[in-house]
């Protein structure tokens, strides 16, 4: 039986690249491990650590590649044109008991519709914990997910349905231009499970929830430490540096992602009185970083004077190159220039969704204005000038923000050499 979320839209499959290529405008860097494991042509769900409210989705978009449904908490669903934006992005809603009892009779609907997508080998993506967490610490995970996989799996026979675990990590969860590392596990086979599932439901849920849990701590960097969080978080940025040299990795988003998240393992494996001064050397650190204005993911890169002193010229020889067309440039996408971060800063209480109400914004905004542009320009001066101006806006999405992260680079460098 055919799905409506997972059958060809073609509005869906033209708009589409715009949108990742808006995700990729959007960060700094965009890293990917582990594709290899990802069960092409079988029934799989994938399940990653939910860090960024609707970034995550659109972060596995771009991972993936290609369509994938995703199932999210109802109540993001209340205002009208997050759930337009929602729904076009094949995301569906899935109720909690907090959203009224009477609604979790819906969710039987939502896990039939989730069953047919899996089997029609699209797939499909739950975020594991249910909600998302400004932190880089996986919560609980939730039931829903093993029950649709294990009815689905039950359907399926001797069939092998995959649970995908994959891990993200945000540089930084609300500003701008930053980096996002994706890693990709192993792959989990739920028929391991079933003879347990078609006996025993709920301890065959808990197996499979155990097992999720132990493989996406083991793909992301999870902070052991509860109390003493933001200690053990700054611990492992000040640890970066030698971590690195240690572990022969490159000093990119994704070596210093893995040297926090190496450092974080080796802590959980000291008894508690060693901890501690670890933990105080983070809190020192931490300070000293907020003493000097100079953020804990900058400081990690341990960038050298000569360095940010490079960063800073290539910056202005950017923007030298720039100066003969700048007023073209300028027109072509205005929008790049505007602080929609101030606005989403005042309005959205919740310091996760901000980043993806950011994008959301810049991103329609900058649809409107290409169409704009090109009928002005077309008016004015045929249709090849409205064409040139939308893809030098094109080109200009691209390279302007990665003069800002020069900038931005250059500043506090600068900052952490001559202060």
């Amino acid at each position: 039986m055919k799905n409506k979320l997972a059958d060809f839209n073609f509005f869906y499959s033209l708009l589409l690249p715009v949108v990742l290529f808006g995700v990729r405008c959007h960060y700094r860097r965009f890293m990917v491990r582990g594709k290899e494991n990802i069960p092409w042509g079988k029934p799989f769900i994938i399940a990653p650590c939910h860090q960024n409210a609707l970034m995550d989705a659109l972060v596995i978009l771009q991972a993936m590649g290609r369509k994938t449904v995703f199932l999210a908490r109802a109540d993001i669903f209340q205002n009208p044109v997050a759930r337009f934006f929602l729904t076009w992005l094949r995301i569906s809603p899935v109720y909690r008991i907090r959203d009224g009892r009477e609604s979790l009779s819906r969710n039987e609907d939502i896990f039939n519709t989730s069953r047919q997508v899996i089997e029609q080998r699209v797939p499909l993506c739950l975020m594991a914990e249910g909600t998302h967490n400004d932190r880089h610490q996986l919560l609980p995970l939730v039931k829903g997910m093993f029950r649709i996989a294990g009815a689905t799996q039950s359907e399926l026979g001797d069939q092998p349905l995959y649970i995908l675990p994959v891990g993200l990590d945000y540089d930084h969860y609300e500003c701008l231009y930053h980096s996002v590392c994706v890693n990709i596990g192993k792959p989990i086979d739920v028929r391991q499970f079933m003879d347990e599932f078609e006996t025993n439901e709920p301890v065959a849920l808990n197996q499979m929830r155990r097992v999720l849990t132990t493989s996406l701590k083991a793909q992301m960097h999870h902070v052991g430490s509860k109390e003493r969080y933001d200690d053990e978080f700054a611990y492992c940025h000040l640890s970066t540096p030698d971590t690195l040299r240690q572990l022969h990795l490159s000093n990119n988003p994704w070596g210093r992602f893995m040297a926090r998240k190496y450092t974080s393992e080796y802590v959980a494996t000291l008894p508690e009185e060693q901890r501690q001064p670890l933990y105080d050397q983070g809190n020192a650190y931490a300070e000293d970083c907020r003493r000097r204005g100079i953020p804990l993911w900058f400081a990690s890169r341990n960038m050298s004077l000569g360095k940010s002193l490079i960063c800073l010229l290539v910056a202005l020889l950017s923007i030298a190159a720039i100066v003969p067309i700048w007023n073209y440039w300028l027109l072509s996408n205005a929008v790049v220039y505007l602080p929609t971060h101030l606005f989403v800063r005042r309005n959205i209480k919740d310091p996760q969704f901000r980043s993806s109400v950011n994008y959301g914004i810049r991103l329609l905004l900058q649809f409107i204005y290409a169409i704009v542009i090109f009928i002005v320009f077309t008016c004015l001066h045929g249709v090849l000038w409205g064409v040139g101006m939308v893809l030098l806006g094109i080109v200009s999405a691209w390279v302007t923000p990665r003069i800002f992260i020069l900038l931005r680079d250059a500043w506090y460098g600068l900052k952490q050499h001559l202060h």
